[in-house]
């Protein structure tokens, strides 16, 4: 006689929770308690908070499927690696992801948009925006999640640019539920540039303490600076970089230069001329608590000019992309811990998730 195990739902849920996304849709056909416990949003949120730091770099390659990469683990880990179909996008050559939050990308292609949760494989276009379909030059994207109202928002700041007189920015906002955009009314003067180094790809925020984060160059003080813009109050406020944050501008080599969000904190990076430096704001908003924790030197012979940072690991490792070997990590040292070469760029590190979207409105 075969003996039996029985375990409690309760630990039965505790272990699915720590399953990556990919078994959990597969599981769902095991029973309909299973199929309602994984489909449920309470679970997909418990989840999603468990699974947090399992993060995954999305590559575009030029002739084949993007390539979806777990960044905590080794590029030449197959286990880590998978294509991902996006054939619902109408354009394969012009792709761009303008943000993503718990999970959902905001793909940009030939002037459509389109939510897209890339570990279910849900898809949702949405309406067209005016600020591209009457051609402005967008400067600012942001794609949050906003749970006071359960909705998603798509921030877009956009000027005109047959003007060679900087003009002040302006920006609109997209709400999933009521499906449509409108324009964001700020009381206070906009005076702000994009710093990209892609002159034509609009900069990505990053969403914490409330606020769409972007680093963009204020015109009138000639300098650069953090602007962040407060989801519920509607508001823009400004916060200083750090006092050694200096550009080394010139014609015989490329500065890179932006934001990340590490646990929940803001970090700025910059690689000028052959250095690479990283701070921390240990407080939000508290300038004196900017703080250096990275910084060397790299081989201009290897590197070349480019060093593009895309995230840093749970190990601290930097994850970016280079001329040479194509997507690389370095350890704090700047010492090539390993590289993944392929003919294409990096679109966006995002988590899985096992969200759906909430319903919408009519416009």
């Amino acid at each position: 006689m075969e003996n039996s195990v029985f375990l409690p739902f309760e630990l039965i849920i505790e272990i699915l929770l720590r399953l990556p996304v990919k078994p959990l849709l597969h599981f769902r056909c095991v029973c309909k308690s299973w199929l309602s416990l994984i489909s449920s949003n309470t679970f997909a949120t418990s989840h999603f908070e468990h699974a947090a730091t399992h993060r995954r770099l999305l590559i575009k390659r030029s002739a084949l499927q993007p390539l979806s990469i777990d960044v905590d683990s080794s590029f030449h880990d197959a286990s880590a690696c998978a294509s991902l179909s996006l054939d619902f996008i109408r354009s394969q050559r012009c792709v761009e992801v303008r943000g993503c939050f718990r999970g959902f990308l905001c793909f940009y292609n030939d002037k459509h948009i389109y939510l897209l949760n890339p570990s279910t494989g849900l898809i949702k276009q949405i309406p067209d925006s005016p600020i591209l379909l009457n051609h402005r030059y967008e400067l600012l994207s942001g794609f949050v999640y906003y749970q006071p109202t359960d909705d998603y928002l798509i921030v877009s700041g956009f000027s005109e640019y047959d003007d060679p007189v900087p003009r002040p920015i302006k920006l609109m906002i997209f709400s999933l539920r009521a499906n449509k955009w409108k324009p964001i009314e700020v009381a206070s003067h906009l005076p702000y540039m994009e710093t990209s180094v892609s002159e034509f790809t609009p900069k990505c925020g990053l969403f914490l303490n409330g606020s769409i984060h972007w680093m963009v160059h204020n015109y009138e003080k000639s300098k650069n600076v953090i602007i962040g813009f407060d989801i519920k109050e509607m508001t823009i406020s400004e916060i200083a970089l750090p006092d050694d944050f200096i550009l080394s501008y010139s014609r015989n080599h490329s500065i890179y230069y932006d934001l990340l969000e590490v646990g929940g904190l803001i970090n700025a990076w910059v690689k000028d001329l052959n250095t690479v430096k990283i701070w921390v704001m240990q407080k939000y908003g508290v300038h004196s608590s900017w703080t250096k924790i990275i910084q060397f030197s790299i081989d201009p012979v290897l590197h070349k000019s480019l060093l593009d940072i895309v995230c840093l690991t749970k190990c601290g490792d930097i994850v970016g992309i280079n001329d040479v070997d194509g997507l690389v990590k370095l350890n704090d040292k700047g010492q090539l811990l390993e590289s993944l070469l392929f003919d294409g760029y990096a679109l966006v590190v995002y988590t899985e998730s096992l969200f759906s979207l909430p319903s919408t409105g009519q416009t």
